[in-house]
Formats: C-alpha cells, sequence, structure tokens
C-alpha cells in the first residue's frame, strides 16, 4: 500500500466529512478542506489548510489543488438532504453530479491518482435480502440516489480515462450527534424536546427499517476505502454499513427509553414519503474482506451517543 502524506477532503466540514479529517491527522496525513460551510458546521481546526468554496467553482479547485498539491481526493461534497433533493431537483444534480465532475477533472488535470467518494446505499434496487456491492442490482427510485448512481459511473469513467484509481464507499444511514440535517434521529429528539411528561411523536412510514452506522465509523469507513490501492482493482466500491436494520418505530421506542421519555406515536401523512423502499440493509462482508473494516460501535452505543453526547461511550 501507497501511504498518502496530503489529501484533500471535499464537504470536509460536514458531520462525517470533520471526522474524516480528524482520523486523517491522527493518522500522520495532511488535509485540505473545501466546504461552502452550506451545512453550519464550522471549519474543523484539525485541518492543515480550508477554504470556504464550492465544488461547482472549477477556479477555485484548481487554485486549491494547485496550492495543496494533494497525493489523493476524499469527495464527500453534496446535497443529501432527501426533501431537498426531492423538491430542488436541478440544483441536486447541479452540485451533485456537475459539481463531482468538476472534481475529477480537476483531480485528472493535476495528474492525481486516486480519488475515493462517497456514495450511498440508496443506489440498490429495492430487495428483502442484505445488499451487495457484488450481487445486488443498482436502481435509482429517487433523485438523490439518482445522483449517487451517476457519481459511481462518472467515477468509473474517470479510472478508465487516467488509469487512476477510484473507490465509492456506499454508506447507509450515518448517526451522530452534530447532523445538521433533519434526518429521523434529529427530527425525533426534536419532537421529544425537554418537556415533561409523555409525549406525541408524529412520524412518517413506520415499518420501514434501516441500517445504521455512527458517522465516526463511516469516517474510519472511508479512509480505509481511501488507502486501498489494489493495481487489480482500478474501480471498486464498498458498503460501508453495520449489517443490521432498526424499523422506524422501533428507533422511536429506543430514543425514547435512552431519554427516559413516554411516547405515543401517530403517523402524519404529510412527512411519509411517496417513494420509501420498505428495508435497506447493507452487506458489511466485502469491506471487512477486503479492508479490513467493520464498525466498532453497536447500534445501543452509536445512538447513546448520538442522543446522549454527554455520556462516555465505553
Amino acid at each position: 500500500m501507497n501511504e498518502l502524506s496530503r489529501v484533500l477532503v471535499t464537504g470536509g466540514a460536514g458531520m462525517i466529512g470533520r471526522r474524516a479529517v480528524a482520523q486523517l491527522r491522527g493518522l500522520g496525513v495532511e488535509t485540505a478542506v473545501l466546504d461552502n460551510l452550506s451545512s453550519g458546521l464550522p471549519m474543523p481546526d484539525s485541518a492543515a489548510f480550508a477554504v470556504r468554496g464550492d465544488i461547482r467553482d472549477t477556479g477555485a479547485l484548481d487554485r486549491l489543488i494547485r496550492n495543496f498539491r494533494p497525493d489523493a481526493i476524499l469527495h464527500l461534497a453534496a446535497v443529501h438532504h432527501i426533501p431537498t433533493c426531492e423538491t430542488q431537483r436541478a440544483y441536486c444534480l447541479d452540485v451533485n453530479v456537475t459539481g463531482t465532475e468538476n472534481v475529477l477533472c480537476a483531480a485528472e488535470n493535476a495528474g492525481i491518482g486516486r480519488v475515493a467518494l462517497a456514495s450511498s446505499g440508496a443506489v440498490y434496487a429495492w430487495e428483502n435480502t442484505a445488499l451487495s456491492e457484488d450481487g445486488t442490482p443498482l436502481w435509482a427510485c429517487d433523485n438523490y440516489a439518482l445522483a449517487k448512481t451517476g457519481n459511481e459511473s462518472q467515477l468509473r469513467f474517470w479510472t478508465q480515462r487516467t488509469g487512476g484509481i477510484g473507490r465509492a464507499a456506499r454508506i447507509f444511514n450515518t448517526l451522530a450527534h452534530d447532523d445538521p440535517n433533519a434526518h429521523l434521529v434529529p427530527d425525533i429528539a426534536a419532537q421529544l424536546g425537554h418537556s415533561a411528561g409523555a409525549v406525541t411523536l408524529r412520524l412518517g412510514n413506520l415499518a420501514s427499517k434501516r441500517d445504521y452506522l455512527h458517522a465516526d465509523d463511516a469516517a474510519a469507513g472511508l479512509i480505509a476505502v481511501l488507502r486501498d490501492d489494489r493495481p487489480t482493482a482500478a474501480y471498486d466500491c464498498f458498503n460501508l454499513c453495520s449489517g443490521i436494520e432498526r424499523s422506524v418505530e422501533e428507533l422511536a421506542g429506543e430514543i425514547a427509553n435512552l431519554l427516559g421519555r413516554n411516547i405515543r406515536i401517530e403517523t402524519d401523512p404529510s412527512r411519509r414519503r411517496k417513494i420509501d423502499r420498505p428495508s435497506q440493509l447493507g452487506n458489511p462482508g466485502k469491506a471487512r474482506r477486503l479492508l479490513g473494516w467493520t464498525a466498532r460501535m453497536s447500534f445501543d452505543q452509536a445512538l447513546l451517543l448520538t442522543v446522549r453526547p454527554e455520556i462516555p461511550c465505553v
């Protein structure tokens, strides 16, 4: 394995990106961050070099790469809030597809030979079994999944053009206390609030199941994906997941138990997604076998660290 010394992280101020930057620093890797700070989170202190900018700005990309001279790029910058991707469809595709093409072209122009990008478990067709990289077909069912499926093809085309190494990390549902988006766990926590007594939670599809992973583990998985430089695979993809899923109703109950709250749950038709797969369970076996990566936190630990971050997770 050729060790990396300098990595550009796009979206490095985001929930997962800032953790990847910190973990890279812990490995002795110098990082530069390009982020437009749209998530509301600040630039990470652990970055050696930070630029507020947009991946759609080719000039900013080229200048940053010319000044920093990275060995590799970890590309995380994206619009990934599903309702935003559906209501602002052209904006989502502009950032996620055109922006990714800009990153890949900048890497090509600078002679950078390794790029890893964050994809999603949402790229898979709906299946009743664990989704696997080499056995489950892809089928985009919403605008976000369409963009991520396209990103993987863009990266594969880049490896064919340049002879570089490209890796896609299919990240499943990620948890952390500083999630800036109105995803399910922050929404449940916000509805619970701090008031005493029983609370009525208004939720959408209660039976939908997802595979949850803490952002610390997702960041470690991304680094493992980035460091994979097997010459036998110019392009490859990996699931970053736990291999265990929970329903929305189960998740709400576990959060309420952790916070010591009594809840009632009502289905709110306005919160139901028109397109919502019943199950999204990943198979983490390939990442474990080829990268030596596996989620270190159990679901209970990840959820506790998310909703009660003041409690040390042992």
